[in-house]
């Protein structure tokens, strides 16, 4: 009789992990013409308490100097999808010798635009050019 009882609770199990994978879906970026065969990915997680979690992966993205003069790294925008809301700078992103990269951040911001652009350090306070890698997130 245990055999119900198991069955049950692995199904339960399975149905609360699908409802929180439910919970976010991955959405892809756009590269720049300047930038063909990059990619990257945005992955968020909302918490229910209004907390979320978001990866930015990337992948065949090159030195960032040579898509922009002086530039040393990557930096990831946020703009909140609110009116006049500013453009943030979220963090760097540092991409390793397989030309692939990856940040992860914590925001209570839903629905938002979201960039990577080559710039000369990390803790600009706003972008120097174009980015070469786009998306936008809503929940």
């Amino acid at each position: 009789m245990t055999t119900p009882f198991r069955f049950t609770s692995l199904s339960s199990a399975l149905l609360a992990s699908l409802a929180l994978i439910g919970c976010s879906s991955t959405v892809t970026m756009t590269p720049a013409a300047s930038v063909p065969f990059a990619q990257g990915e945005v992955d968020p997680s909302f918490e229910d308490n209004g907390n979320g979690s978001i990866t930015v992966r990337v992948a065949h993205l090159g030195d960032p100097a040579k898509l922009a003069s002086g530039a040393t790294t990557y930096v990831v925008w946020i703009q909140p999808d609110k009116e006049d809301a500013p453009l943030q700078n979220v963090g760097a992103l540092k991409v390793d010798d397989d030309f692939e990269g990856e940040l992860t951040i914590t925001t209570t911001f839903r629905n938002f635009a979201i960039s990577v652009t080559p710039e000369s350090a990390a803790d600009v306070t706003k972008p120097s050019g174009a980015p070469v890698l786009t998306a936008s997130v809503s929940d």
